[in-house]
């Protein structure tokens, strides 16, 4: 039997992840702001990825009717030159620096700040994809969390995926760095390494455990 799973975020991209991995187990994935346009956003007041995609899914389901289901993602890419940066800010990493918003500026934001810390040429250093999800539902709440180790670089490659894919290459299974980056990589593939393919993959077992 279908189940609907309502998705607390804004983002399509996000919203089309979600479809593309849990659809095939049998949950119908729909937008938030397909059922409540223009909802509003939460202030994200947590310090960590964990906290926030519960305040989202919060909000998201005072929102809704009684007995539905409701997800909420936070996510962004940790680099350890940077102490960390993006962290929880990687959707406003330029904002927040006074330059621009949106994927591309975040991107430019960080490649400034990796040269300003040190690294040049078609060097790579560390770094790691975050997802937390937390689920609500009328059978009680899950959390989870999934990480991506991997490594970013300077030059952008690739022309699938969003946010910091183009820059972001991932750890396989056994620990070898992709020559690929995110953007350069197909969608079954992304979602076998991902942080949010390897959230989700952990959330739809617990589901059906549950």
């Amino acid at each position: 039997m279908s189940r609907t799973l309502v998705v607390a975020t804004g983002n399509r991209h996000k919203v089309e992840e979600f479809a593309r991995i849990l659809s095939p187990t049998g949950w119908q994935i729909k937008a938030l702001g397909d059922l409540v346009p223009d909802f509003p956003e939460p202030e994200e007041t947590a310090a960590e990825f964990s906290g926030n995609a519960r305040i989202k899914a919060e909000a998201a389901h005072r929102l809704l009717p009684p007995g539905s289901w409701v997800v909420a993602d936070d996510s962004g890419l940790a680099v350890d030159l940077l102490g960390g940066d993006p962290g929880i800010y990687s959707a406003r990493f330029a904002q927040r620096a006074g330059h621009g918003s949106g994927d591309a500026a975040n991107r430019t934001e960080l490649v400034l700040r990796l040269r300003q810390a040190g690294l040049s040429g078609s060097d790579t250093t560390a770094a790691a994809f975050i997802c937390a999800l937390h689920l609500i539902g009328p059978e009680g709440e899950i959390a989870v969390l999934g990480r991506c180790p991997g490594a970013v670089g300077l030059q952008e490659r690739g022309e699938g995926g969003f946010g910091y894919d183009s820059l972001f290459f991932p750890r396989t299974a056994n620990g070898d760095l992709e020559r690929r980056t995110f953007a350069e990589m197909g969608e079954d593939s992304k979602n076998t390494l991902s942080h949010r393919g390897l959230a989700l993959a952990e959330l739809e077992r617990r589901l059906a455990h549950s």
